[in-house]
């Protein structure tokens, strides 16, 4: 019978050989009925069930197949992908690290393995990844997936500057890869570099990229780059027929189903670094391309992502239709984010002991000469802040000191109006203006940044932090001890204003006037949570930020549990 059953097992070989699959899947069938049992042949089938998605059987051949020869480092890697597909985390990563136990120079056992460590959600699977990542390329200098997943890798953990380097290497050893372009101009859009960000997607859609993801991406760069017409056009050819998108759970326990109610245009909450994947299967909506009748997406909890009212009050009533047909938890909801439009919100705050708002105004663009007298009408000297609506991080935002800047910022700023802002003047003695950030989350406030510049219009990426010793030592004592840094009254009106605005999560940007009264800036719900680079300059800063990650990531962890799903 043994004989027997290895002649079939060769004929199933030959069978195979020829392309005659069903051939020799019967062969192999018999040769195992006829017995005894050959992890070869189950190892064979398989792979050929495998092949056929038949992956239930598959399983059941690999499994047999490394129980019956435990050397077989083959069939304990493709039952550690077969486990990654049913959720089994342990037993996934104890395949993978038998398969490298048995074959430990193995390449695609290796990379596997990484690919693994990747998706896990615990920081020393990382490191271990990117050591396996960085072997491989040290002896496959050109392995396409070592590069590009590395540089997922490094992006998805916040070292930007290292995860463009990867995927730029994978660009150059294999530029004809759409998937490394469609990153690298992701990872560019993120950094905000908006005219190469766009090039790169043009080139990633010509090489056959997925239409709706390079479509999305250019109605993000059209819309920063002020071309909201440009922008409309990507919109609907990226979400109009795929309003709805998914990021996978990849955690080792059961998956809590999350819904986020985003925005198509610019004006969300930048969301991905606070989603604990290891815990959430994600699901986004775009709100103005989904059929508020449908039925929603399962969910235990809801986290509304749009948070420019200005700009989106349209997507905000929309998504307070969907969020309204759910009995869930919902993370700021659209009704209250709609009342955070920064004239709307001024006039809730204006009455604040220890707080001084601008006074501002939205006026429609006109002649120059009648939009000077509305100016002066609503009480605006000079100078005087202009700005586009919905807006952020400095973007079409002037200072205008002369009738005739006012001229040239009614030519330059897009949109159909302005919104005019008293200058509120934050520069200190020392002739520095300081502008610090602080975030409410779940309740607490969160120190973020402080950032020092000799110029009025202060933002972390164009200050002078990186080269100034004596600044990052002031803004390490700030993130330190905030309380102690403000002092109480200021920390007595960041409560209040915190309480006043009654979001569960958004930021408050402020300077201090010679007496020590906050002067607001602004504060609104889509300030992001950004992790410094990797340059060792900037460790000071990480704690703080981990906390105020950590901070959001729990809150939507228990939100979710207390709906009585998670």
């Amino acid at each position: 019978m043994a004989a027997d059953s290895q002649l079939l097992h060769e004929a199933g070989l030959r069978a195979a050989a020829c392309g005659d699959m069903a051939e020799a899947e019967r062969c192999w069938r018999q040769a195992l009925a006829l017995g005894p049992e050959q992890a070869a042949t189950h190892f064979n089938l398989g792979v050929l069930m495998g092949q056929s998605g038949r992956n239930d059987e598959a399983f059941h051949h690999y499994a047999r197949a490394a129980a019956l020869d435990p050397g077989n480092a083959a069939a304990h890697a493709n039952l550690a992908l077969l486990y990654e597909q049913r959720g089994n985390s342990a037993a996934a990563e104890a395949s993978h690290r038998a398969a490298l136990q048995h074959d430990p120079l193995s390449l695609p056992i290796r990379f596997n393995l990484a690919n693994w460590l990747t998706a896990s959600p615990r920081p020393e699977h990382h490191q271990e990844a990117r050591r396996i990542y960085l072997d491989i390329l040290g002896s496959h200098p050109q392995h396409f997936g070592a590069w590009n997943n590395l540089g997922t890798l490094l992006f998805e953990t916040g070292y930007l500057s290292a995860a463009q380097t990867a995927y730029t290497a994978a660009i150059t050893h294999h530029p004809q890869e759409a998937g490394a372009h469609l990153n690298l101009a992701n990872l560019l859009l993120h950094k905000n570099e908006l005219d190469a960000a766009r090039e790169r997607f043009r080139h990633a859609l010509d090489l056959g990229a997925d239409g709706a993801d390079v479509h999305r991406g250019l109605a993000s760069c059209h819309a920063r780059l002020g071309d909201e017409e440009g922008a409309a056009v990507h919109r609907a050819l990226g979400y109009g027929a795929r309003p709805q998108l998914t990021i996978p759970h990849r955690g080792p326990g059961p998956a809590v189903p999350l819904l986020i109610l985003a925005s198509a245009e610019e004006g969300n909450i930048p969301w991905r670094f606070l989603i604990d994947r290891s815990h959430f299967h994600t699901t986004i909506l775009a709100t103005e391309y989904t059929d508020p009748e449908a039925p929603l997406p399962p969910h235990a909890l809801i986290f509304n992502a749009i948070g420019d009212a200005d700009r989106c009050a349209p997507a905000l009533a929309r998504a307070e239709r969907l969020a309204f047909r759910s009995s869930r938890p919902c993370i700021n909801p659209p009704q209250r984010v709609l009342q955070t439009g920064r004239t709307a919100h001024a006039g809730r705050l204006q009455r604040l002991d220890g707080l001084k708002l601008a006074r501002m105004a939205l006026l429609e663009k006109s002649e120059t000469a009648s939009f000077a007298r509305t100016l002066e009408a609503d009480g605006f000297g000079l100078p005087v802040l202009l700005r586009s609506p919905g807006y952020h991080g400095g973007q079409f935002f002037v200072r205008a000191e002369t009738p005739g800047d006012v001229e040239q910022a009614l030519a330059k700023l897009p949109g159909n109006a302005l919104l005019a802002l008293e200058f509120l003047d934050a520069q200190g003695a020392d002739g520095l203006f300081r502008k610090f950030r602080m975030m409410s989350i779940d309740g607490r406030l969160h120190p973020i940044h402080l950032a020092l510049a000799r110029q009025w219009k202060v933002h972390y990426f164009s200050s002078d932090m990186a080269q100034a010793t004596a600044y990052r030592a002031e803004e390490a004592a700030f993130l330190d001890d905030p309380a102690g840094f403000l002092g109480p009254l200021v920390m007595d009106t960041l409560a209040r204003m915190q309480e006043a605005i009654g979001l569960d999560y958004f930021g408050m940007d402020f300077g201090l006037d010679a007496s020590g009264q906050v002067l607001l800036f602004e504060a609104n719900a889509t300030m992001v949570l950004q992790p410094p680079t990797d340059d060792p300059l900037w460790d000071y800063r990480r704690p703080a930020l981990e906390q105020a990650l950590d901070a959001a990531r729990a809150m939507l962890r228990e939100r979710a549990r207390t709906s009585g799903d998670a």
